[in-house]
């Protein structure tokens, strides 16, 4: 049982040193940190995967920054949270489990960043774009002087208060991807390796129906007009935000679901995704495409034709 902690721990630290100082591959890499937690967790249970969990966070710190400490713990985390559920062999508790670490690692990071090196990444990013801002009102404003420069920027503007107003759904959505990809890169590996795993792809994804009308009450609310800068009005907001992130996810699993059970190639639902990345209004369509397919059985009369 030491023996193989201390491999999978010397294993996670090589993957992490990789990672981090590896172009492009390393960005596939840390989906896969996860991997030596979930293993040992799966094998020996929370207790001991929590001592290995500290060793590997504190050990990271010989590999650059302090803040690779909770980098480390970020994924240790996720790894062992995901592994915990799998060990029962409950997958959609293991992808939720996954969610709320990575959100909670994320969350961490930040807050580590500002205190330990003093920065803060959020708030210069943002700082950048408005000054960038109004170097480009400054630059129309010279072109064309008779231009009323705050009407044409004000959209930017709002959309820029907007994504600040959003900063903890962007947390909870990237919490979300992050343990939807960690899964689907772990279950093949996990399974070559002859750990017993439950099938579960991204296309079998169904959320309750209580998601449409949770969905349905955050939208009357945010008709209510409201103070925008209350607590109330942020909460709101991101809750609308989160929920329709959650019926979007539905309507790209239905897609894949359908290309599945049609026989279709797995590129078609792949090539719709990234369109619909591209093209915004494509999002609405699957987001309608979702409600339908928590409101009405459309995949059991598929599955029966």
């Amino acid at each position: 049982m030491i023996t193989e902690g201390a491999i999978l721990l010397a294993l996670f630290l090589i993957l992490m040193l990789l990672a981090l100082y590896i172009p492009f591959l390393g960005t596939i890499l840390l989906f896969v940190l996860p991997l030596p937690f979930m293993m040992f967790t799966i094998r020996h249970g929370l207790s001991l995967s929590i001592f290995i969990l500290i060793a590997g966070s504190l050990l990271s710190i010989f590999f650059g920054a302090v803040t690779n400490i909770l980098i480390a713990f970020m994924f240790g985390l996720s790894g062992l949270v995901m592994g915990l559920f799998y060990r029962r062999k409950q997958v959609i508790g293991a992808i939720i489990g996954g969610s709320i670490a990575y959100t909670v690692g994320f969350i961490i990071v930040y807050v580590g960043s500002i205190y330990l090196l003093e920065i803060d990444i959020v708030k210069d990013f943002f700082q950048l774009l408005k000054d960038s801002m109004e170097q480009s009102k400054a630059m129309v404003s010279e072109i064309n002087p008779n231009l009323d420069v705050e009407k044409q920027f004000k959209a930017f503007e709002e959309a820029l208060t907007l994504i600040i107003t959003l900063l903890p759904s962007c947390f909870v959505m990237v919490g979300i991807i992050f343990a939807l990809i960690t899964h689907h890169i772990s279950m093949p590996i996990l399974k070559r390796l002859k750990f017993e795993m439950p099938i579960f792809y991204f296309k079998d994804i169904k959320f309750p129906t209580s998601v449409i009308w949770y969905f349905l009450l955050v939208s009357i609310l945010m008709m209510i007009p409201g103070n925008q800068e209350s607590f109330y009005y942020t909460a709101i907001v991101n809750l609308y935000y989160i929920l329709m992130f959650i019926l979007i996810i539905q309507g790209y699993s239905f897609l894949f679901y359908y290309a599945n059970k049609k026989g279709l190639s797995k590129g078609i639902p792949v090539i719709i995704l990234i369109v619909s990345f591209l093209i915004p209004i494509f999002l609405y369509l699957v987001r309608i495409l979702g409600i339908i397919d928590l409101c009405f059985p459309l995949r059991d009369k598929i599955t029966k034709k």
